[in-house]
């Protein structure tokens, strides 16, 4: 049986499924309409975290964990954004848990 880690995070299993296949500024405006900015928070850490416990061959953008002020959801979706546009033009989706 192949060790797969599961992670329950619904914004990011979402934009996984529709990244790629839909244009970003619509994946954005729907995270932003539908979650709320604590919820996208926290699945930006998810994000940081799982990529920083795979073994990754490339360094990726250093992305803060917190951000405050005005359009904090919106900072985050765009960080969210930010990481998974690198891992998918280095083809290291796959790596991260399901």
């Amino acid at each position: 049986m192949a060790d797969v880690q599961f992670v329950l995070c619904n914004p990011l299993c979402y934009l996984t499924c529709k990244f790629g296949k839909t244009q970003a500024k619509l994946l954005k405006t729907s995270l932003l309409d539908f979650y709320n900015p604590d919820v996208l928070s926290a699945a930006k850490l998810q994000l940081i975290s799982d990529s920083q416990k795979v073994k990754l061959t490339i360094s990726l953008p250093h992305i803060p964990k917190q951000r405050k002020g005005d359009n904090r959801a919106a900072r985050d979706v765009d960080d969210i954004f930010i990481l998974l546009t690198n891992l998918d033009e280095n083809a290291l989706l796959s790596v991260l848990p399901t």
